[in-house]
């Protein structure tokens, strides 16, 4: 839409800045009212973006952990949580491992684990988790960030020597038997002398998070990656369209053909999306695979020199 006239275009300009900015306030958490769901009262502010940081820092933001919430979080986890996910919440015979729960990964603040616990979760103590106030949610929530930060290499915690203790023949056992990754893998063909290519912590970090790369644009049409996630749109009554996924949200999905042109395309009522991910299988694995099976994979992988 065209204005001739100055003063027009000038309220225009001014109308769709003023629109642009409560966009970006409510996308960035910053917003009080309605726009993405905010987590519990008590969140601290998170630093380091240039602003006045929020006092109720959204979903998206990252999380920074507060040590006196953690302490505060111990007495809670003691009573209702350490007998079916175990002190540092790496799962035990009543529990799976939280330090690798999804749920956990992407929480911010109680974001996720407070609406989860709402709903009703059995506790140690016979309560319900609906009777834990906001304050202990977003407690229990720096206590399980804790927990995952502790097994990155930047914790003083994180040990190397600690990675191989699995028993090497109950590893591949597992990996030609229920873990089925002989299924794609091999020990002779894609993983041959991977003991003596990787160290044992490399060898863990591929064999459990095997994803990245492939997202970027721009640069020389390159053949997709076998690991690639590719994605199929079909727009009612049109041709359907394929290629490795770009980016991808609710309106939009972009992603690059075989023949390199990048496209676009607009999710509109009757639009159908297949996305296909090779590395699936590793995703839905963290769901299952118990600390002692993969330990013992990697110390049978460390064994293919």
């Amino acid at each position: 839409m065209r204005h001739s006239g100055r003063v027009l275009r000038s309220a225009v300009i001014y109308t769709a800045m003023a629109a642009l900015a409560v966009v970006n306030v409510v996308v960035s958490g910053q917003g009080r009212g309605g726009g993405a769901a905010q987590p519990p009262t008590g969140a601290p502010a998170p630093q380091g973006r240039g602003v006045a940081p929020p006092d109720r820092p959204g979903p998206n933001d990252k999380m920074v952990v507060d040590p006196a919430e953690v302490d505060k979080a111990r007495a809670i986890w003691s009573a209702e949580c350490v007998t079916c996910h175990g002190a540092n919440a790496r799962g035990g015979d009543g529990g799976p491992n939280l330090v690798r729960s999804p749920l956990v990964l992407h929480d911010r603040y109680g974001s996720g684990l407070g609406p989860f616990l709402k709903e009703g979760h059995p506790m140690q103590s016979g309560k319900p988790s609906s009777s834990l106030t906001d304050a202990q949610v977003v407690q229990l929530s720096h206590f399980l960030r804790q927990r995952l930060l502790d097994t990155l290499r930047g914790s003083p915690l994180f040990d190397v020597k600690n990675v191989l203790t699995g028993d090497a023949k109950a590893g591949a056992v597992y990996f030609s038997g229920e873990g089925k990754c002989a299924t794609c893998h091999s020990a002779t063909g894609d993983l041959a002398a991977i003991g003596t290519r990787l160290t044992p912590v490399n060898i863990q970090q591929r064999f459990i998070f095997p994803f990245g790369g492939g997202r970027g644009r721009g640069g020389a049409a390159a053949p997709p990656s076998r690991t690639a996630t590719t994605i199929t749109v079909t727009p009612p009554g049109g041709p359907a369209v394929t290629g490795v996924r770009l980016e991808e949200d609710d309106f939009y999905v972009t992603l690059r053909e075989s023949s390199g042109a990048v496209q676009t395309l607009k999710r509109t009522p009757g639009t159908t999306v297949t996305t296909t991910n090779p590395l699936q299988f590793h995703i839905d694995l963290l769901e299952r695979i118990t600390d002692k099976q993969m330990h013992d994979v990697v110390a049978y992988l460390e064994t293919l020199k």
